[in-house]
């Protein structure tokens, strides 16, 4: 408006907060928590359930409803950063819905029990055992297989839509491990019909005197027929230790390792399901020592 001549700006503080609610909403869960710095105003408008509401996916209340344990929460903000820091258990604790920090795009992993494992009931070749303080209660173990082959599934409309995603296989080595450097093991994920990406990867890049044994305590019963002190150490032989460029990129902040299996954009989660493999079976030797986790389906930053 004009005043004598002179234009008076209105003051941004002034307008009513479903208005500010809604401004900040179209910015970024990160600019949400800066904006409530910077007046009374925005305080509220950052904070408040209409702006979180926005920020999280359209079916958040469905995949609530899907958990294993009620999840409790006083804000769609303190939800928001729950989903975040730590992820849900869903569908009978074969799944883990979370969502991104930065995006709040959703991300899944698919616990080791639920994928299609290659003589996986058979105690002959793989071993079932307690993973404490984990995102899943179990992991398994391979004993010894010449046929590694591990396959999962997800449907595309549980995903994010128009969202890049990044797959990766979470797993830790025993000791004793063995057969997994060479030759490398090949991944594909398929999208409906197509097949989006194919990598070939190395779960052991060096085969150099011992194995380091990763964080994490493990029982390895069921005659894993490897050594009696597998997994009951904590401490690191660094002259054995894995090349640093791997590990860096590899060992993640919950202990586990991750190897990404490859990519695809999920457009509009109309193309059926999205299929991951992880497999070795041309070499014919024999492998051991993998602690298969999950996999895990993530944005990509």
């Amino acid at each position: 408006m004009e005043s004598g001549g002179a234009i008076v700006v209105g003051d941004i503080n002034q307008l009513p907060v479903d208005c500010l609610s809604h401004v900040i909403a179209l910015t970024s869960s990160r600019d949400a928590c800066a904006s409530s710095a910077v007046s009374t105003a925005f305080h509220s408008a950052a904070n408040s359930d209409d702006t979180w509401q926005r920020f999280l996916p359209p079916d958040y209340a469905y995949m609530l409803s899907r958990a294993v344990y009620p999840v409790e929460y006083a804000s769609k903000k303190e939800l928001f950063f729950r989903l975040c820091d730590r992820p849900v258990l869903i569908d009978g604790g074969k799944l883990s819905f979370g969502l991104d920090r930065w995006t709040g795009k959703k991300s899944f992993m698919v616990s080791a029990r639920a994928l299609w494992i290659v003589w996986g009931s058979d105690e002959r070749y793989w071993c079932w055992m307690p993973v404490p303080d984990s995102r899943f209660s179990e992991a398994i173990g391979l004993i010894d297989v010449c046929w590694l082959e591990i396959r999962g599934k997800m449907s595309t409309k549980l995903l994010s839509p128009q969202t890049p995603y990044s797959v990766y296989l979470i797993f830790k080595l025993a000791d004793t491990a063995r057969g997994l450097g060479t030759p490398s093991q090949e991944t594909a994920i398929t999208v409906g019909e197509e097949t989006v990406s194919r990598k070939s990867v190395c779960l052991q890049p060096t085969d150099r005197g011992r194995r380091r044994l990763l964080r994490g305590q493990f029982r390895l019963w069921g005659g894993l027929g490897l050594d009696a002190g597998m997994g009951m150490a904590n401490e690191i032989d660094k002259d054995a230790m894995l090349p640093q460029k791997w590990e860096s990129e590899g060992e993640r902040d919950d202990g586990w390792l991750e190897i990404e299996m490859g990519e695809f954009y999920n457009s509009n989660g109309e193309d059926g399901d999205v299929e991951m493999s992880f497999m070795e079976v041309k070499g014919g030797h024999w492998k051991r020592g993998l602690i298969l986790h999950g996999i895990e389906i993530r944005p990509k930053h």
